[in-house]
């Protein structure tokens, strides 16, 4: 079943009768009888009169608008080819579409040679954890650079339900992008039950869930997200709970987003409970970063999509985002894989002081190169070296070890200088190909260069391709909003997510690997989310909808950002537009604070 949505207006857009311009002379000319006589010369008069008037009418003095777009490839989100044409804003809002050589405006944006297309709507961020109502970030550069003009937040069952409360505070401060707020269930759950956490609700407090949900769909949230698959929840929340808070929802016509149970060998389990949690509340259910991670999990993905096809096609409204890399999280230090009992010292108190927020980066670094080089003297040790690796591999119920939830499988080498062949690697492949035990490879590598950059949650190139390119997948990042970043500020190793996801799929998957055509490359990020969340003002270029608008060049916009330097912005991405106002100024951020929080219009 496919989502490709063809609106009326899309014929108007591409038909001649778009021009406003006036008819040319000679056209009416053709209308006269034949010969010409006395009454056909002033009856010319009188029409050349009369185009003067309506030129005078349409004249610079009187448009009123405040952006014209001239002479841009149009790719107006619905999936369908582009076309040439030129875009008015007046206010927030799209005013015309079409021929509009004739308009003047405040500002005028020459677009030749580049497309301009609805604003990005990235379905699936933590800009609300990390970073949008900071005084730091709130600018939310690293994603506004790539054309996004709307972030979805309340992620993986995070969040807040004081929706009233989160508008308020934010838009006081200023937010670069529109944010969309979901209602994530942890803290809710947290709010009625407390520290109690770890077993099934009564109905007394399910009843008292939906109410925190119901008032929250009131103050304009867009629907629930849960994080099932998180330690704490995974064994406690079980389908029927979700199945309850979910229904509220329905009420107010919102949407369900699940972090699904598992991504790995129960896959097809997870999203089946999606499916049902759709089926028996009659909500749109989205399967959020959807992946088969864990290279013996490699090839599910086909059975994923065959399955949600088939649920599709009994008219189940299920959907997907996807982030563009093979890599998910965590991205850490390979020291960060093996795992030192609580009470071996110092590692606790050094652990503490990592953690701490309060802490300068300057200090955090020292606290890490102390951390690093203790451990390399303990794994030298062999008496501690047997306790760390037994600690590593012990299957316990509470905070077991990566290595134990996920398995040497799930792990990729993403950045290494000494060892740089090992680069891309996974690290099941490196212990088979040593025929040595795991723990002891990471143990000498640690020794060797312990600051080679594993990630986990590892892909493989045709599951992901093949997620990619059907119909009911968005483009997303999973990734938060960050300080603006300083020439004078250190590279940073990380997951690249953050600051390119958009500008990948542009680049690599639509230019370089003709993956996606360029059209549903950019559907997949601005009508596809935008029709998800029932959406009715934006997510197109029509006329009428509001002005978040991205115009980049197709030649030249690429991500830069790398695992090795994860914080490098994005470019080719010339100008975007949020609510009616320019927000990036030909590929420069110009300083203002444009977004808004977008409330769910209620029924």
């Amino acid at each position: 079943m496919s989502d490709r949505i063809l609106w009326p207006p899309l014929a108007r857009l591409n038909s001649p009768e778009a021009s406003v311009q006036a008819p040319p002379l000679i056209h009416l000319c053709r209308l006269l009888p034949h010969p010409p006589g006395t009454l056909n010369f002033f009856l010319l008069i009188f029409i050349t009169i009369a185009i003067f008037g309506y030129v005078a009418c349409t004249s610079p003095q009187s448009d009123g608008l405040d952006i014209l777009i001239l002479n841009g490839k149009i790719v107006n989100g619905t999936g369908n080819p582009w076309f040439y044409g030129d875009v008015a804003i007046k206010d927030n809002t799209i005013v015309a579409i079409g021929n509009l050589n004739s308009k003047t405006a405040a500002l005028v944006i020459d677009a030749e040679g580049l497309i301009v297309s609805p604003g990005f709507i990235d379905m699936h961020t933590h800009c609300d954890d990390y970073g949008l109502g900071e005084p730091s970030s709130n600018v939310n550069l690293n994603y506004l650079i790539q054309g996004v003009t709307t972030v979805r937040t309340g992620s993986c069952g995070s969040g807040t339900y004081k929706i009233a409360d989160t508008k308020a505070a934010w838009e006081e401060l200023g937010i670069g992008t529109n944010a969309v707020l979901l209602v994530g269930n942890m803290p809710v759950r947290e709010e009625v039950m407390g520290d109690d956490q770890q077993r099934a609700p009564t109905q007394t407090e399910i009843e008292q869930m939906q109410e925190l949900i119901r008032r929250a769909m009131q103050e304009g949230a867009w629907g629930i997200s849960t994080g099932l698959e998180y330690e704490g929840y995974n064994k406690v929340v079980t389908t029927e709970e979700v199945i309850a808070i979910t229904r509220p929802v329905a009420e107010f016509d919102g949407v369900y987003t699940s972090h699904m149970r598992d991504e790995a060998a129960l896959m097809l389990d997870a999203i089946n409970e999606t499916i049902r949690i759709s089926e028996e509340t009659g909500v749109p259910v989205n399967c959020t970063h959807i992946k088969a991670t864990g290279k013996l999990n490699w090839g599910l993905m086909k059975e994923a999509v065959a399955l949600i096809n088939k649920a599709r096609d009994r008219g189940i409204p299920v959907s997907a985002d996807q982030y563009p890399y093979l890599q998910g999280s965590p991205i850490g230090f390979i020291t960060d894989l093996v795992d030192i009992p609580e009470d071996m010292e110092p590692f606790d108190e050094l652990r503490k002081k990592l953690w701490d927020r309060e802490i300068s980066e300057n200090e955090r670094e020292q606290t890490r190169q102390q951390y690093v080089a203790e451990l390399q003297q303990a794994l030298k040790d062999p008496a501690k070296r047997r306790r760390i690796k037994a600690s590593t591999y012990e299957d316990r119920s509470e905070n077991p070890s990566a290595v134990v939830r996920w398995g040497w499988q799930d792990f990729r080498i993403k950045v290494a200088v000494k060892n740089h062949h090992l680069v891309d690697k996974m690290l099941l492949d490196i212990i088979q190909e040593q025929n040595r035990d795991g723990f002891d490879v990471i143990a000498d590598l640690i020794l060797e260069e312990p600051d080679i950059l594993f990630a986990s949650g590892s892909q493989s190139e045709e599951d992901m391709r093949h997620a990619m390119v059907q119909d009911w997948v968005m483009v997303s990042s999973d990734g938060g909003a960050l300080p603006i970043v300083k020439d004078t500020d250190k590279q940073v190793r990380g997951h690249p997510r953050e600051f390119g996801s958009q500008t990948i799929v542009l680049r690599k998957f639509v230019r370089e690997e003709d993956i996606l055509t360029l059209e549903n490359a950019v559907r997949k990020m601005t009508s596809l989310p935008a029709q998800y969340l029932k959406m009715n003002d934006r997510g197109l270029l029509v006329e009428g909808y509001r002005a978040d608008v991205t115009i980049f060049n197709p030649k030249t916009v690429r991500d830069n950002a790398t695992y090795d330097n994860a914080f490098e912005y994005a470019t080719g991405i010339e100008y975007v537009i949020v609510n009616g106002k320019v927000s990036v100024d030909k590929g420069q951020y110009n300083g203002t604070l444009n977004g808004k929080v977008l409330l769910k219009p209620q029924r």
